[in-house]
């Protein structure tokens, strides 16, 4: 999928003249936007399914909010933070209560997520893709915050809450720009540093893909990165049926 597909009906040339680094981009499926209904795909429960019963042989899972106040857990830190070590039975009773799980660097998981990347990475540098999931509505997620990257929140399941302000870093989110609901389908583009919150009113499942900007990159001069002089090294597909 390229970029433009994933715009559509954006222009890639619209979106880095009038929303690149200045404001968001709300794009939601319907008659003239077909691309987006691959989106609902990239990551299921059944991904989170099979991640969880990998687990622990499982990198950088975190849930938000383990112990109800507000902390956030992380098995590759738990040591060293003083946490509790979970087994794998305590982690499905902590999403069955509603606690919401996080799988940082998650573009490996399926390859349509890894695509993402590809395409997305020609335009900025260096990316990972993050998934939020949570069992129900009202599962915790994070204060109003703001990002340094900018994200691009593919929503593949359920619906949440978004609420945007105007104040950017260094001043606490006053003034609402937007509150909107978002739903399977549904794709928001949030430049860096812009202050939002997110509120789960269902089971949702959302997948933040995030990229820092190229160092120099402007619109006078935008480089456009060759495929094959990514950074990530070539997906192989080891099907044998597709050999």
């Amino acid at each position: 999928m390229t970029l433009e597909e994933i715009l559509d009906p954006i222009s890639i040339k619209t979106f880095f003249t009038d929303y690149w680094r200045k404001q968001h981009l709300i794009l939601k499926p319907d008659g003239y936007n077909y691309h987006i209904q691959n989106f609902k795909g990239i990551f299921t429960l059944d991904h989170l399914t099979r991640y969880i019963n990998r687990y622990p042989d499982v990198k950088s899972l975190q849930i938000l909010d383990y112990d109800d106040s507000g902390t956030r857990w992380c098995l590759d830190k738990h040591k060293q933070l003083g946490q509790p070590y979970f087994t794998k039975e305590q982690i499905v009773n902590l999403w069955k209560n509603g606690k919401t799980i996080v799988i940082p660097f998650c573009e490996y998981e399926d390859k349509k997520l890894v695509n993402l990347c590809f395409e997305f990475e020609k335009y900025f540098s260096r990316g990972q893709v993050n998934v939020y999931a949570s069992p129900c509505a009202n599962s915790k997620s994070f204060p109003a915050h703001t990002d340094n990257t900018e994200n691009f929140l593919f929503h593949t399941y359920g619906k949440t809450k978004w609420t945007l302000y105007k104040e950017f870093a260094g001043k606490e989110p006053k003034t609402v720009l937007e509150e909107i609901i978002l739903e399977e389908g549904d794709l928001l583009y949030i430049p860096r540093h812009q202050y939002h919150k997110v509120e789960t009113i269902s089971p949702r499942i959302l997948c933040s893909v995030h990229f820092h900007n190229k160092d120099n990159q402007s619109l006078d001069k935008f480089t456009i990165t060759n495929k094959e002089e990514n950074y990530r090294s070539k997906w192989f597909d080891l099907d044998p049926t597709k050999i």
